[in-house]
Formats: C-alpha cells, structure tokens, sequence
C-alpha cells in the first residue's frame, strides 16, 4: 500500500458543467446508484431532474444555481462512493467553498440527504436576495496588479489560490470593467462560470434566509479528518454558521496545503469535476515535497484510467 496519507478534496462552485461524471454515470454502478438517489431527492424539492440537466441535453449552459448548488454536491459524494466501494476511503478531507457540503458528508457532518436540501435552501436565498454578479480568476504572476487596482471597481478579493493565482468577486460591472483593464496591461484572467458574487460581503448580505433555516438543521461533529478550508485546520465542531461562511468568507488555499503537508507525504485525490482543487495543490507543494496531487473527474472523460492510476498509487489489484 502506498505510504502517503490519502486526502479527498471536493471543489465548489465554477467547477461544475454538463456531463460531468457521465462514464462514471454509465459505466459505474455505484455511482449511478447514488446519483439516481441525489434524483430522487432533488425531483422531490425542485420538481426538476437532476440526470436530465447533467446527462439529457447538449445545451452546454449551465448556470442555474438551483440546479449547479445541488448538482456538484451529488456528483462529488457518488464519486466518493465508488471510491469507497472500490476500498479506497480517506484519511482526511478538505473542501473548498460548496465542496465543504461535499466534505461534511464524507466526514458524518450530515447525510446526502441534508446537505443537498440544505445546498437548495441557500441558492433559494442567494437567487431571492442577492444581486447577480460574477467572480474572475487572475493569473498576475509578474506582480502588475496591486489591491487597489480592483478595489476601485468595487471588487472583493475571495481566495488566494497560490502564488499569483487569486480569485476576485463583486458586481457583474466591476467585473467587466476589470477585465477590460486586464486585457490591457496583458494578466491573464478567466471568468467562472457563477452569476453571483460569492466569497464576498455582496453574498453575505443575501443569506438572512438561509442564516434563519440553518438554526432548524442538525450538525453533527465530524469524524476525524475534517480539514477546513476556512480555519485552515481540521476541526472537531463545526459552528452553526459555518456553511454559510463556507461560500461567503474569505479563504487562503496555500495555508490550507501548509497544513496538511504537516501530515506528512499526502496523496491528493481530487473529487471535484474539473480538478481545481489538485491543480491549486500542485502549485502550493513545496519544491522538496513528495506529495502528490490528482484528479479523477475531468471534461474530456477519462475517470476509468485516473482511477486505474489511484488504484496502481496505492497498491490496489483489483476491485473488491
């Protein structure tokens, strides 16, 4: 078996797209068995079907947050649970943004059930109260860009992904006015596919809803390994308020990555559906560690041969 400690990561919103899982969705019974079960519990609280928007229609749009909140959730756990199926469980998880709902059902926070119900709840507040907006994803490796440069278009710094990676947020204007101010001074910039401003005060303010149902739902103390994203550690309770936090706060990728490098050579196994997370991972590794970082959903579906490497990196022969 292989020496590393073995990380789950789960990424959150910007993510996501049609089709995503879709050989697994074919091909695994596992993970059909528990999208057709996240199915079942969406069709219930949106009258809407869950493998229809993934997997019955070319459109390649797919920005209702309705639909893309839960959807990623539901993609996320039914890859956990093939992995499970397979013999392969984690030793510690750790999610960004919405891949916190993601990493507190594999770590007994709450069950499927809950954390998509909970998941709707709040794009139903975010779609009630907040003001659309967007986020941009900047690549200013050559250090062009200082604080105020995006402040003066009413943006919020939202991650810091690694070095010269960050993630900004605000007003669907500021965004399109920095950009056009990227595109001059030659940084690299992409847009995220969201129509709302998360990780900022804008985000914040539209959650009373979602704060008030909070109060009614039940969070259980996480097994062990629960590494957050938001406190840069792992943690043994969650605060009530945590996943509103989770996609409205501020939150420093590299620091997390620090923290779990103290536990030694880490194996980390993206379960998100574009390999984000693993790819802010690599760039925060140390030049001297032997950590290693990977995904296994992409967009050009090739999950049966990632997953045959995981299985060659620990030291698994077969399914059991």
């Amino acid at each position: 078996m292989s020496a590393h400690t073995l990380v789950f990561l789960f990424s959150g919103q910007g993510s996501h797209y049609r089709g995503m899982g879709q050989k697994l969705y074919e091909n695994n019974r596992v993970f059909r068995s528990s999208i057709e079960q996240s199915e079942m519990i969406i069709q219930h609280y949106l009258n809407r079907s869950l493998i229809q928007e993934l997997y019955g229609t070319s459109d390649p749009k797919f920005d209702d947050l309705l639909l893309t909140h839960p959807s990623i959730i539901a993609v996320e756990i039914a890859l956990y649970e093939a992995l499970k199926a397979m013999g392969i469980s984690p030793d510690y998880v750790s999610g960004s943004s919405l891949g916190e709902f993601s990493a507190g059902v594999a770590c007994g926070v709450w069950d499927l059930k809950t954390a998509l119900e909970v998941s709707i709840e709040q794009a139903k507040a975010i779609i009630r109260n907040c003001d659309q907006g967007g986020m941009l994803a900047v690549i200013d490796q050559e250090k062009k860009l200082t604080s105020e440069s995006y402040l003066k278009h009413d943006l919020f710094l939202a991650m810091d992904n690694f070095e010269g990676h960050f993630t900004l947020s605000g007003s669907i204007d500021g965004v399109q006015a920095f950009a056009l101010e990227l595109e001059a001074l030659g940084v690299g910039y992409a847009h995220l596919s969201v129509q709302f401003p998360f990780h900022s005060p804008l985000i914040h303010r539209g959650l009373h809803d979602f704060r008030y149902y909070m109060s009614t739902v039940s969070l259980h103390p996480p097994h062990s390994g629960f590494i957050s994203s938001i406190a840069n550690k792992e943690l043994d309770v969650l605060p009530w308020n945590y996943f509103e936090d989770a996609v409205s706060g501020y939150s420093d990728y590299s620091k997390t990555v620090q923290y779990l490098e103290t536990k030694g050579n880490c194996l980390y196994v993206d379960l998100g559906p574009s390999g984000t997370s693993s790819t802010f991972v690599r760039h925060n590794l140390a030049p001297t560690s032997s950590s290693i970082a990977m995904q296994i959903m992409t967009p050009f579906k090739r999950e049966s041969k990632q997953i045959d490497t995981l299985k060659e990196l620990l030291g698994i022969e077969e399914v059991v």
